[in-house]
């Protein structure tokens, strides 16, 4: 029997699965905890102590989350951790805990690190600091971004969604092992007169987790608590599983486009209680039409959305809590609404001197060193082959916010037409797609580009032509759910004189050459969906 079939027992993995964490005592020998603390308060930086932190994850550590990944899903068996240490504070208060998931971009399937570990190198009472986790809660957190992916960070903290809160009171050496999407937070130490010693680390898989259709028995511990299809057998969560198409019907329409769109100006889509997409076409150039899919083939007209606007240039939906944001690039100015259920809407600000901009949200320190917060990339009028990044707190106040960067440089005397941002891989990566045209091209004649920047608020690379297989040129390519490194997006092709099509395609970051690739058949399709979490 190998070390690592030995670490977590039958009863081990069924609690991973019940609850989403796992305990396994006794990881470490106590003289070695025990010199990792005098260490780490001797000189938490020095080369002593990452030597001493390196002995305490030890074979029986790696073993454990082995057992947790499975044979199919390799990992890097990294030897260290960062101290989450928590020295006594008398005079702190202890709050009502209130719970958050990790990653600045969350997603529904692993994004990078698939298990997060806390190694206890000292003893931890009640209210001395503890690591508080909230079980069951990836569960209840899975049936709403089921409905919507990009709410986690709102919907995360409510107590109906989280649960109830469980200090977790450790021994040196214990160790708990908990899914990514557990809700939980940190606690001051207002009881224990010692500081709490904990490693914290995170686990990568060295391939994406994407259980899809296997077979239950077929799949691993990791690949069944990240199974929409083996969440809804286990735990009767009703997560919408999506079918495979079969009629010829709708092949033909995935390969050819959804049409009766007419000739489209511009367009938005976003994941939201299905799939809900706004447009304008040149019919009616100052309205907003909005459609609704439930399958991601047939779509429902919703009716209009009743803004007063003029002549509308670009369309585009963010969402990183509960309110979608719709940005509107209307008579050179942006336009901020924010909705919660798509039929009433709050006018949040207007930015001039816009000609095409999108709302985003910026992670401090994270995809940027420069801007936090709430954030418009703009293409100004008087420079239309450049994307500026103007950032503050409120979006009510985005029209008078002052901090702004150049974020993207296009060729001198071309034209940026759109501009779609997002993460693509953990939480810094994120990729810039635009559709850019050039300076001899005719009016609106644009072809895709990306870029994919260090910092999302500085220029400092260049923009490269992005493929694509299938129709073309495409463009107002819009993303409607991520997993690691790809993005499941829309895009429109003209595919005669008077009509604009919408079809559905993949981009998959970890390509040595990103391509546009369509989805043109079922399996594709529901190739997607697995990868991004909805099977």
């Amino acid at each position: 029997m190998s070390v690592r079939q030995a670490v977590l027992s039958k009863a081990d993995c069924e609690h991973f699965l019940e609850h989403g964490y796992v305990i396994v005592h006794e990881v470490a020998a106590p003289d070695v905890l025990a010199a990792a603390v005098r260490a780490l308060e001797a000189d938490a930086g020095s080369p002593a102590a990452a030597e001493a932190i390196a002995a305490c994850v030890t074979d029986r550590v790696h073993g454990a989350i082995g057992d947790l990944f499975g044979p199919d899903h390799p990992f890097v068996q990294a030897r260290g951790g960062h101290d989450m240490m928590r020295p006594h504070q008398p005079e702190g208060e202890w709050p009502t805990p209130a719970a958050h998931v990790d990653d600045a971009y969350p997603t529904i399937m692993p994004n990078g690190w698939a298990v997060g570990s806390f190694l206890f190198l000292t003893p931890v009472k009640s209210r001395g600091g503890a690591f508080i986790c909230f079980p069951d809660s990836p569960w209840r957190y899975r049936q709403q971004l089921a409905a919507g992916h990009l709410r986690a960070k709102d919907v995360a903290p409510m107590p109906e969604h989280s649960g109830r809160h469980m200090e977790f009171l450790a021994e040196p050496g214990d160790l708990l092992l908990f899914h990514q999407l557990m809700g939980h937070c940190g606690s001051n130490n207002v009881a224990d007169p010692v500081t709490r010693h904990a490693l914290l680390a995170r686990w990568h898989p060295q391939r994406r987790i994407v259980p899809g259709r296997k077979p239950f028995e077929a799949m691993s511990l990791i690949e069944k608590v990240n199974s929409a299809r083996y969440l809804n057998h286990r735990f009767d969560l009703d997560l919408p599983i999506p079918e495979k198409p079969a009629d010829g019907r709708t092949e033909a329409r995935l390969r050819a486009g959804s049409g009766g769109l007419g000739r489209v100006m511009t367009c938005a889509v976003i994941h939201y209680n299905g799939a809900q997409l706004l447009y304008a076409d040149e019919s009616n150039p100052r309205v907003i039409r909005r459609m609704s899919s439930n399958d991601l083939i047939n779509w429902d007209d919703a009716g209009v959305v009743e803004l007063d606007l003029g002549v509308i240039d670009s369309l585009q939906l963010h969402q990183y809590g509960l309110d979608v944001i719709l940005g509107v690039t209307s008579g050179s100015q942006l336009i901020l609404f924010a909705t919660r259920d798509f039929t009433s809407w709050s006018l949040l600000s207007r930015v001039t001197g816009c000609a095409t901009a999108t709302p985003w949200f910026a992670y401090a320190k994270y995809p940027t060193k420069i801007a936090a917060g709430n954030t418009v990339f703009t293409v100004p009028d008087s420079s239309r082959d450049s994307v500026v990044c103007h950032w503050g707190e409120r979006w009510e106040e985005a029209g008078g916010w002052e901090t702004a960067s150049v974020a993207l440089r296009a060729p001198s005397g071309s034209r940026i037409r759109d501009v779609t941002i997002a993460a693509h891989f953990s939480d810094s990566t994120c990729a810039f797609v635009i559709d850019l045209q050039a300076p001899e091209a005719g009016e609106g004649e644009t072809l895709p580009h990306y870029a994919l920047p260090l910092d999302v608020a500085v220029a400092d690379e260049s923009l490269q032509r992005l493929p694509w297989d299938g129709p073309g040129p495409p463009r107002n390519i819009r993303v409607f759910n991520r997993a690691r490194s790809y993005w499941m997006v829309t895009y429109l092709v003209r595919v005669k004189e008077e009509e604009d099509r919408l079809f559905w395609g993949t981009i998959d970051w970890s390509e040595s050459q990103p391509t546009l690739r369509p989805i043109s058949c079922a399996e594709e399709l529901d190739q997607a969906n697995c990868i991004v979490g909805m099977v």
